[in-house]
């Protein structure tokens, strides 16, 4: 303290001196008498005094009527006041937040005495804690809680927090409304009688054997697939669920459920499997068999069909022989896609999967309606080769500008194909008249590249399909890599394909019509006794 009148009280002022917060003593004029060492670090600025000071000036929203000789009631007189949050003000001005708390000493000079009337000695005592670091503490902690609200809030899955008894004291509003229920219906009940009483099936399943416990018991942490919750009105709730500890420090104070509705996914897995069926049993069954009833019509031994109808026949034959190879492809694709299938990569020579790509993608577009220039070194690579031909027959169908009619885009119908090894990595450019992206095509492209730790990129009006050479190899990753690099390795080697100079079999004249056979090689005279005309 600022005065030492005698030892007793040296010893004292020591003592208040070592308390962490600040002490102010006001006589009954308003005025800080005295103060400890807190007090005047907290308060004081240099060249400026403390001591001598009205209250009002350091603290001026407190109550004045707690001044001592101030015009109160003898009951509102008394004991320590509430804590109080204000702000002060520093001895040049400076504002900070502080708590105060206040008490009056009825005799300054014999504090321990008892209660005489008043004699002008009172004292008020006031402790100021400033509150710099705590509200700054104080409003992190507000705005963290604040973010776990809205991220709780936000959350598609259910989350529900359970104390050691397993009583609800936390729940999210999408847990409420995945299973039926409020909120505040929740809170404070057991969990598991509640809503994981039961089996699938409808049998009991005991608290004990339930992951919840089990997280409760031992601390450990659990992942459960084709969990059943059960919703307030005594549906069944098909869900994932994960169950975690919470921890204070060393002590497990609870556990916390999070859980995923999948009915959702469980319904868009049985659509799946009613379109491969569709397309397996219902389509692809009837199309094979109306392909083959056609060709055998269309080959026509006895020469009985007229001309024109057996080009139509052809045609007819030829549209349903692509739409059985998009549905092969397409059905193939899925069973790879769901992890039915998988890769076989073995070494395999690139120039024969790229010739098996370009005779698939004769099967997609039709034959006739595209000429290939193709260079396909003879190098090897650890792909699985019927799925590899089969990424590559789509994106060449997908950039030959045939669409689902069979309808050829007028102009150069000539697709580029060139293949090439860069270190680690093959490449293979795929260029044709038109610029792809296709929705039936893209994805089955994609979905086998990247089965092989590849990636498919588009520059311009160009595809450049990147693999690892060896199956142990680095997925590769998106490169800069510029279309002509993969065009500059055409020559030497490559093969031109170039379109018949007659329609194949199952194409339409470009104009007017013709007699004979539509197919190229049916070039051989009528047989005698043919029909010749109407």
């Amino acid at each position: 303290m600022s005065s030492r009148p005698s030892r007793g009280a040296a010893r004292l002022a020591a003592i208040l001196d070592a308390l962490p917060d600040a002490l102010l003593l006001v006589n009954c004029n308003g005025t800080v008498v005295n103060a400890n060492h807190i007090a005047l670090e907290t308060f004081e600025v240099p060249g400026t005094g403390l001591v001598g000071r009205g209250l009002l000036d350091l603290l001026p929203d407190f109550d004045s009527r707690r001044i001592p000789g101030s015009m109160r009631l003898p009951q509102e007189e008394g004991g320590r006041t509430r804590p109080t949050r204000m702000i002060a003000r520093r001895t040049d001005g400076t504002r900070f937040p502080v708590e105060v708390t206040s008490a009056n000493l009825e005799d300054g000079r014999t504090p321990y005495a008892d209660p005489q009337p008043y004699t002008g000695d009172e004292l008020l005592m006031i402790v100021v804690r400033d509150l710099t670091g705590t509200l700054d503490t104080e409003a992190e902690l507000a705005r963290q809680q604040r973010q776990t609200e809205m991220i709780l809030r936000a959350a598609a899955e259910g989350v529900v927090g359970v104390d050691t008894a397993g009583k609800v004291v936390l729940v999210n509003p999408s847990a409420a409304q995945i299973l039926g229920y409020r909120a505040s219906d929740l809170g404070g009940r057991e969990l598991h009688p509640l809503i994981h009483h039961s089996r699938a099936d409808g049998t009991p399943f005991p608290y004990d054997e339930s992951p919840i416990a089990d997280t409760l018991r031992s601390g450990r942490k659990h992942r459960v697939r084709g969990q059943v919750l059960w919703a307030k009105d005594g549906r069944s709730v098909a869900v994932d669920l994960t169950t975690a500890p919470v921890r204070d420090g060393d002590q497990l104070v609870g556990a916390v459920m999070t859980f995923t509705d999948r009915r959702p996914y469980d319904a868009l897995a049985a659509r799946h499997a009613q379109l491969l069926a569709v397309l397996d049993d219902a389509l692809r069954g009837p199309l094979a068999r109306l392909r083959a009833e056609l060709g055998t019509l269309a080959d026509d031994p006895a020469g009985q069909l007229w001309p024109e109808a057996n080009q139509i026949l052809h045609h007819l034959a030829a549209g349903y022989g692509r739409m059985t190879a998009l549905v092969d492809n397409v059905l193939a694709y899925q069973q790879l896609d769901t992890g039915a299938a998988k890769l076989e990569r073995t070494k395999t020579g690139l120039d024969e999967v790229v010739a098996a790509g370009v005779e698939g993608a004769v099967e997609l577009i039709g034959p006739g309606r595209a000429q290939f220039a193709v260079h396909a070194p003879a190098i090897e690579a650890e792909v699985d080769a019927e799925q590899f031909a089969r990424a590559l027959a789509h994106l060449v169908a997908d950039v030959a500008g045939v669409d689902a009619t069979g309808t050829t885009a007028a102009g150069d119908s000539t697709i580029v194909v060139a293949a090439a090894q860069r270190g680690d990595v093959v490449r293979i450019e795929v260029r044709g008249p038109h610029p792809g992206g296709s929705p039936v095509h893209q994805p089955v492209v994609r979905g086998i590249v990247q089965q092989h730790g590849g990636v498919l990129q588009k520059h311009d009006r160009a595809y450049v399909l990147e693999v690892p050479v060896s199956a142990d190899g680095a997925p590769v990753t998106a490169s800069d890599l510029r279309p002509d690099q993969a065009n500059a390795s055409i020559g030497s080697g490559t093969t031109v394909m170039p379109m018949p100079a007659q329609r194949a079999r199952g194409t339409a004249e470009p104009t007017g019509r013709r007699r004979g056979p539509a197919r190229a090689e049916e070039e051989a005279p009528q047989p005698a006794g043919a029909p010749t005309g109407r």
